[in-house]
C-alpha cells in the first residue's frame, strides 16, 4: 500500500507562516536554491513524492508536523519488516550531506530489486525523517527559525532565547528526575517534539542521527590523503539504558568494520558530551539504541566533487548497520570493540571546543 497522509506542498509559500518580523527570512538566507548540491525543503518533498509513484514495495509517507514556519515534516516509511528502525537528518540545518546520504539510500530500498534492498525490507521497516530542521536548512543555519524575542528557561542551560538548536531538546518527554532543572511549557524545537511524538510511540530498535562536522582531522602518522573522516558515538548518559547502550555500540562497530580504509575513510569517536537532552544520549535513556554519525565536511568546507565521496562513505554505514540488522549479524557483534574505534585526532575538549554535535 502507498499512500501519503495529509500531505500539503507548500511551493511558492514556503516562507509563509513567519513568527513575528525579526525572524530571518530564507530569502535574505545563503541560497541553497542556486547550488545543486544540497535538496531545498520542496525538492525533499518531491523526491519523496517521486518515490511514492515509483516504489516498488511497501512505502508510505506520513507527515508528522511542521516547522515554525509551517514546513511540513515528512517521515518516509519502506519495508514491510517486523522491526523498526529510525533514521533522522539535517537537525542542524548547515549539516546537508546525511540528507543526501539517507535520500538516495531510501531511493534503493524503496525502487531496487538488489539483494541488499530486498533483504533490509523484508526483514525491516525503516522511518526516515529527511531534514528535521527545515527552516534552518532554507536560511543554511545550525538552529532553527525561533525570534531573536523567544526566551525560554532550559532545564540544562539556563536562560536561552533567540533560535533553538533541535538536537539539545530531545529531554522533553523525559521524566523529571533526569532533569537538573524545570523545563518550559512547550518545546522551543516543534520540529524536535514532531519526531519524539512519533519516535516514542514507535519504539524502534534504533535510531540513528546523521550530522556533519567541520574540518579535517590527522594526526602525525596520517596519510594526508586520507581525508575523509567519519565519526561516530554512542549514548554515554547516566540514564542510559543498559542494554540499549550494548546495542548502540555493537552498530558502531558494525560501521567501523564497513568504514574503515574504504576509499579513504577513517572512522574516529566524536568527543560528544553525556548530557541526556542530546538525542544521542535522550534515545539512549528512552530505551532505544541510538548512534551519532558525523561526516567531515560542512557546506564551506567542500566541493561538489567531494561531497559525492563522503555521500558515499556515509551511506556505507548506513547500509552496514541496516544490513546486519536486517540479518541479525548485528547482534553477534562485540560490543567491547568499541575501544579499538581511534579518538577523533585534533579535537577540542568537549562540551564547547571543537564538537558541533
Amino acid at each position: 500500500m502507498r499512500r501519503r497522509t495529509t500531505l500539503k506542498l507548500l511551493g511558492s509559500v514556503a516562507g509563509a507562516g513567519l513568527l513575528g518580523t525579526k525572524t530571518v527570512s530564507a530569502d535574505d538566507a545563503w541560497p541553497r536554491e542556486e547550488t545543486s548540491r544540497f535538496f531545498t525543503h520542496q525538492e525533499v518533498q518531491e523526491f519523496l513524492d517521486d518515490l511514492d509513484q515509483r516504489a516498488r514495495r511497501n512505502f508510505e509517507l506520513e507527515e508528522i508536523g511542521e516547522s515554525l514556519e509551517g514546513r511540513e515534516l515528512t517521515v518516509a516509511r519502506v519495508g514491510s519488516g517486523n522491526t523498526d528502525v529510525f533514521v533522522v537528518s539535517e537537525q542542524h540545518g548547515d549539516e546537508p550531506t546525511g540528507t543526501n546520504a539517507i535520500l538516495a539510500e531510501l531511493r534503493e530500498l524503496a525502487t531496487s530489486g538488489s539483494p541488499f534492498a530486498t533483504t533490509v525490507t523484508d526483514e525491516l521497516t525503516v522511518h526516515v525523517l529527511a531534514m528535521l530542521n527545515p527552516d534552518g536548512a532554507m536560511r543554511n543555519q545550525r538552529e532553527n527559525a525561533r525570534p531573536e524575542e523567544y526566551t525560554w528557561d532550559d532545564p540544562f542551560l539556563g536562560e536561552q532565547s533567540g533560535p533553538a538548536d533541535p538536537n539539545r531538546q530531545h529531554y522533553f518527554e523525559l521524566p523529571a528526575d533526569l532533569l537538573p532543572g524545570p523545563k518550559p511549557d512547550e518545546n522551543p524545537s516543534p520540529e524536535t517534539q514532531a519526531m519524539l511524538d512519533y519516535v516514542l510511540p514507535l519504539e524502534p530498535l534504533w535510531v540513528s542521527d546523521l550530522h556533519t562536522q567541520s574540518g579535517m582531522y590527522y594526526d602525525e602518522d596520517e596519510n594526508p590523503g586520507d581525508m575523509y573522516h567519519s565519526s561516530n558515538f554512542w549514548p554515554i548518559a547516566d540514564a542510559a539504558d543498559e542494554d540499549a547502550t550494548e546495542l548502540s555500540q555493537q552498530l558502531n562497530v558494525a560501521m567501523y568494520d564497513q568504514a574503515e580504509g574504504q576509499a579513504n575513510a577513517q572512522l574516529s569517536v566524536y568527543p560528544g558530551g553525556d548530557t541526556v537532552n542530546i538525542a544521542r544520549n535522550a534515545y539512549g535513556a528512552y530505551g532505544f539504541g541510538s548512534i551519532l554519525n558525523e561526516m567531515t565536511g560542512q557546506v564551506s568546507d567542500r566541493g561538489e566533487r567531494m561531497e559525492g565521496q563522503m555521500v558515499r562513505i556515509m551511506r556505507n554505514e548506513n547500509r552496514a548497520v541496516l544490513e546486519e540488522t536486517a540479518n541479525e549479524t548485528l547482534f553477534d557483534r562485540d560490543a567491547d570493540r568499541v575501544a579499538e574505534i581511534p579518538d577523533r585526532p585534533g579535537a577540542g575538549d568537549w562540551p564547547w571546543e571543537g564538537g558541533t554535535e
